[in-house]
C-alpha cells in the first residue's frame, strides 16, 4: 500500500506540475477571441470573398494584357502617327495649293483658246496670202 500511496503522490506531483493555474487561465482568455471578435472576422473574410479575384478573372485579365511583344511596336506606330497628323494638317495648304493651280490651269486653257483663234486666223490668213501670191504669178 505505500508502493500504491506513493504513486497516487508522484501522480498529484505531476498533475500539479503540469495543470494550468488560475493565471495561465486569465493570460489566455485574455488572448482568446471574443464572440464579437470572430463576427467581426467573418465580415471581414466575407468582404474579401466578395471582393477577390477568382482565377477565372486572373484567367480572364491574362488573356487581355499586352505582352512586351504587343508593346515593342508602340514607338513605331507613335511615329506613324505624328507623321499622318503632320500630313493631315497640310491637307489645306495642299486644297489651297491645288484650287491655285486649279485657276492658273484655267487661265493657261483661255489663252490657249485664244492662241488657237489667233492661230487660225493666221493660217487663213497665210491661205489667203498664198492664193493672192499664186494668182499675181499667174499673170
Amino acid at each position: 500500500m505505500d508502493e500504491m500511496l506513493k504513486r497516487i503522490f508522484d501522480e498529484l506531483a505531476s498533475l500539479r506540475k503540469h495543470m494550468a493555474t488560475k493565471d495561465d487561465i486569465a493570460s489566455i482568455e485574455q488572448r482568446m477571441a471574443t464572440k464579437d471578435d470572430i463576427a467581426a472576422m467573418d465580415k471581414r473574410i466575407g468582404h474579401i470573398e466578395q471582393t477577390m479575384a477568382t482565377k477565372d478573372d486572373i484567367a480572364s485579365i491574362e488573356q487581355r494584357m499586352a505582352t512586351k511583344d504587343d508593346i515593342a511596336d508602340l514607338p513605331l506606330i507613335k511615329q506613324a502617327v505624328f507623321e499622318i497628323l503632320e500630313a493631315v494638317n497640310e491637307i489645306p495648304t495642299i486644297k489651297q495649293n491645288l484650287a491655285d493651280m486649279s485657276e492658273k490651269l484655267e487661265d493657261v486653257i483661255a489663252t490657249q483658246a485664244r492662241h488657237e483663234l489667233a492661230i487660225q486666223s493666221l493660217a487663213v490668213r497665210s491661205l489667203v496670202h498664198e492664193n493672192e501670191i499664186r494668182a499675181l504669178k499667174a499673170k
